[in-house]
């Protein structure tokens, strides 16, 4: 691909040598956990009074400077705290640009951002911020939200203010320079502030969370605690009483009333869910391009390019697959990255020049225009060493980074006593890190679905599951304490597991679904936990309920293993005639399993194997550790009287009993090797995914297959930062909002979120969370992975758990958990009702005068929805609504929009004619 050339950038090279920093910037200690703002206007560099700090103008320039240690999260009420010299701190300088903002100011903010980081030493790291496209860190500063200011009414007489008011995690309130209905849109909240009385109108189509945040805003600008409040709902201004539609109307002519339908631009993420769906409607605004180009390019195959300055900029666009960290090579060059136009990164070598690293956010930019991206795409530049974890998760090879964020707990010993058992229920903390939710001795029954196939196993000793089939495993959980607060700590009684083998037909995996979302459904009264797991991506806790002896076999030998499947049935006994290999994975009892392999082409001396011939036979690489051939030789027990065989001290007897499996040479090969073992052949069992595994982990469990993340069986091995999301369907769609720095405080009942913590995927449903999510769990957690924008593969484990009844593996991930939090949570609906003296109920009762006939009364009578939602499939409408007559669910301007008759008119055409009508629309 040719080199773009650019001629015009944001910042010339010669505006950066001798910078004079500002003596404002100089008041900030450069090595403290601080948090600061400053607003440019015209020529002047303010510092913003913490009391306004989450207040904008749409007409300035803001810049934010936030310190903080490295794994924690500074916001607007950091404390500044001088760190001593060798204490690491993260370093974050935003400027943030308002949709009015003026040339002259936009240029100010550049230069002034160049002296600030001159003065922190150039190891900051930018972002450029615009107005509804702020980025998780910058939203994550400010924990309610912030509001932005209209520019041209701050020198006008106090007068009647208009806001738009969205946003689910991060509230936005933006004061409009006009009062008019063009404003309006069915996503929104509007706050209308008039001297006497405040009006807050609810766009139909707002979520919850959104009006909570809306009504405690109003609660907050009030002036006058005995100024009325009056709540509108959208399509039902008329039942205002006389005197407030007089105060409306003088405004906002409720004859002129016109509300568009249009889904709300920002800054969250689209997660298409249907792949076949390919014309979703989106607004029409710039800012919703980087959305779009998220939901069909989440496979984090960005572009990268390499920075080359030759009189003007060039940019060689670098031939990668799969970008990873080593291709960001050139510690004296500067790299650029390009998400698919949703954001735009600059990684600044640590060698390179200062000129190079203060002109890269100018050639982001130049960029930016040159492949005609919307003006408020995200750009941000990062200086080797000191990468955000934002840019680090891009890469899915970038392992080492997560050294610096691994707890400091030990880990469980790998021989389970009574005190390892306690310290579970006792410290959360512990049982997040190493997955574990108690010691795995509680009582388990295990199902087998294969086909038309539905078995319970015998409880015995050895288990073994095949890769053609799915299991159900219903554990029950044993605490090892009887303290009601380490019992609370543990959170949850059960957990239903389900396995689906790499072999498993879409049919057997469809009937383990039903069945165990059905198991779990039936304990709704029961503090329970759902984990679906596919075939390499075992839990340490799955694992231990087998203490490391789960044997995963081949689909082929599935006939023979379950041909007598009852409570006799005996493992030796049924496998006696043949011959196979296993390979030993792990070196504890919660990462231990042993998976049939084929005919071996390599052998690394880390790996342990049970072979079995005419004999039992357990061989021992050379690097191979104790604890890891203590397993192979359980294992070996299992299938009957072994002999154990290290590497180099191999019998006459043992080669030709092995022959058909490996040889000498392969063993000798095998010593250099820091591969895994691999197959001959393309075989679908698990230790084909191992193939090509280049983490050298040897007798540990298999990495996933692009190596970005390293199977949760290891809980010593560093993990990638967890991370939580709000999420919520939206037209087919998953959309989600990042939330940096979180806390308990973040879970709101009325929503649902997932906890990412890189190996397992958490979907936590809300008590008060919409049927649809609370229903269909699985479709959200699946949506999910399969289009997150982080290497991984699709198969990733996941759990769900319900408010109030959260195991302690999810718990210890928060910094602090109250039990009791939340369980005085006050809905929307009851917010309104608290309000009731002087919020009336403005919803259409039985005596209204809207009610002029029966047909009616029966359109006025339903809930209302925008078009948007009534369009979708059956399986996605809400509950209350009849597919059958989904126009009665339209507002009247809606309907009048649609069929361009009222329904009054409508009911009276003929049944055919109006089924032709609602075909048309795609309302039937």
């Amino acid at each position: 691909m040719p080199p773009f050339n650019f001629i015009k950038q944001e910042v010339r090279p010669d505006t950066i040598p001798d910078l004079k920093v500002d003596a404002t910037f100089r008041k900030v200690p450069k090595h403290a956990i601080s948090f600061a703002l400053w607003k440019i206007d015209e020529d002047r560099l303010e510092a913003v009074a913490r009391s306004q700090y989450g207040t904008f103008y749409d007409n300035c320039a803001y810049i934010i400077y936030a310190a903080n240690l490295v794994g924690h999260y500074a916001n607007h009420e950091t404390i500044t705290r001088e760190q001593k010299a060798n204490v690491p701190l993260e370093r974050y300088i935003h400027y943030w640009l308002g949709n009015n903002v003026t040339e002259q100011n936009r240029s100010n903010v550049v230069h002034k951002i160049q002296e600030l980081d001159s003065y922190l030493g150039n190891v900051a790291s930018i972002y450029r911020e615009s107005q509804n496209n702020e980025s998780a860190r910058f939203l994550s500063y400010f924990k309610n939200g912030y509001d932005v200011r209209s520019g041209a009414l701050v020198n006008q007489p106090e007068q009647t203010s208009l806001f738009q008011l969205y946003g689910r995690k991060w509230l936005r309130a933006v004061e409009l320079a006009n009062i008019d209905w063009t404003h309006f849109n069915s996503d929104y909240i509007m706050v209308l502030l008039m001297d006497t009385i405040t009006f807050v109108w609810i766009g139909r189509a707002s979520a919850s969370i959104e009006r909570r945040s809306a009504l405690a805003w109003v609660q907050r600008q009030r002036k006058d605690d005995a100024a009325t409040l009056c709540i509108v709902d959208d399509g039902y201004e008329q039942s205002m009483s006389a005197e407030q539609k007089q105060l409306w109307n003088t405004v906002l002519p409720l004859q002129q009333r016109i509300v568009y339908q249009t889904t709300k631009s920002g800054s969250d993420c689209n997660y298409d869910c249907n792949s076949n769906n390919n014309n979703n409607k989106t607004n029409g605004n710039s800012s919703n391009n980087s959305d779009n180009s998220n939901s069909s390019n989440g496979s984090n195959k960005f572009r990268i390019y390499k920075c080359n300055q030759r009189g003007r900029l060039h940019l060689d666009q670098l031939d990668v697959g799969m970008p990873g960290k080593d291709d960001l090579s050139d510690a004296h060059g500067v790299y650029l990255l390009d998400n698919y136009g949703q954001s735009i990164w600059l990684w600044v070598g640590a060698q390179a020049t200062q000129a190079d690293a203060l002109t890269a956010m100018g050639n982001g930019r130049a960029f930016v225009k040159k492949k005609k991206y919307p003006n408020s795409t995200l750009v941000v530049r990062v200086l080797e060493g000191h990468e955000p974890v934002e840019f680090k998760r891009l890469f899915g090879n970038w392992l080492t980074i997560w050294q610096d964020n691994t707890r400091g707990h030990k880990p469980v010993s790998t021989k389970f006593g009574k005190l390892d058992a306690v310290l579970l229920c006792e410290r959360p903390k512990m049982a997040a890190d190493t997955q574990l939710v108690d010691d795995g001795r509680g009582e388990r029954i295990i199902y087998r679905i294969c086909g038309d196939q539905f078995d319970q196993l015998p409880d015995t000793k050895v288990v073994v599951f095949t890769t053609n089939a799915s299991y159900v495993v219903k554990y029950t959980i044993q605490c090892a304490t009887v303290v009601p607060a380490d019992l609370a700590s543990v959170g949850i009684k059960s957990i239903i597991y389900q396995w689906n083998g790499s072999e498993a037909s879409a049919e057997t995996i469809a009937k383990a679904d039903s069945y165990a979302m059905a198991s779990f459904e039936k304990l709704n009264g029961v503090p329970s936990m759902f984990v679906q797991l596919y075939e390499f991506d075992e839990t340490p806790h799955f694992l231990q309920l087998f203490e490391g002896k789960l044997i995963i076999m081949r689909g082929q030998r599935s006939e023979l293993l379950h041909s007598n499947n009852n409570m006799s049935w005996d493992f030796k006994t049924n496998i006696m005639l043949e011959t196979f290999l296993l390979k030993v994975y792990g070196d504890a009892s919660y990462n231990g399993k042993a998976v049939e392999e084929h005919r071996l082409s390599s052998i690394s001396s880390k790996d342990c194997y049970a072979i079995k011939t005419n004999h039992v036979w357990v061989w021992c690489g050379q690097s191979s550790t104790g604890d890891a051939r203590e397993m192979a030789k359980a294992v070996g027990g299992l299938l009957g009287e072994s002999s154990l065989v290290l590497e180099g001290k191999e019998s006459k007897e043992f080669w030709q009993s092995v022959a058909m499996y490996f040889n000498q040479t392969l063993v000798i090969n095998g010593q250099s090797s820091a591969s895994s073992t691999t197959s001959s052949s393309s075989s679908s069992g698990a230790g084909s995914m191992c193939n090509g595994s280049s983490n050298g982990g040897g007798n540990i469990s298999p990495t996933l297959s692009n190596n970005c993340y390293l199977n949760t069986t290891v809980p010593l091995k560093p993990r990638p930062p967890v991370q939580l999301f709000l999420v919520w369907w939206q037209q087919s769609q998953l959309r989600c909002e990042e939330i940096l720095g979180f806390e308990q405080q973040d879970l709101c009942a009325d929503c649902t979120y997932i906890l990412d913590t890189g190996t397992l995927a958490y979907v936590w449903l809300g008590s008060r969370a919409l049927s649809q999510e609370r229903e269909r769990y699985i479709s959200i957690a699946q949506c999910y992975v399969q289009n997150s924008p982080f290497g991984r593969r699709s198969a990733t484990a996941l759990a769900v758990v319900r408010q109030y009844a959260e195991p302690n593996v999810f718990k210890g991930f928060f910094e602090t958990w109250d039990n009791e939090w939340g369980k005085n949570f006050l809905g929307y609906d009851q917010l309104r009702q608290k309000l009731g003296s002087v919020a009336p109920s403005n919803c259409l009762k039985q005596d209204s005068a809207l009610l002029l006939n029966n047909s009616q009364k029966d359109f006025d009578g339903h809930k209302k929805y925008p078009l948007p939602v009534l369009v979708q499939e059956m399986d996605m409408l809400p509950p209350e609504i009849n597919p059958l007559r989904r126009e009665v669910h339209l507002t009247h301007d809606d309907f009048v929009a649609v069929f361009k008759m009222s329904f009054y008119e409508f009911d009276e055409l003929p049944k055919w004619k109006k089924q032709e009508l609602k075909k048309l629309y795609k309302l039937f």
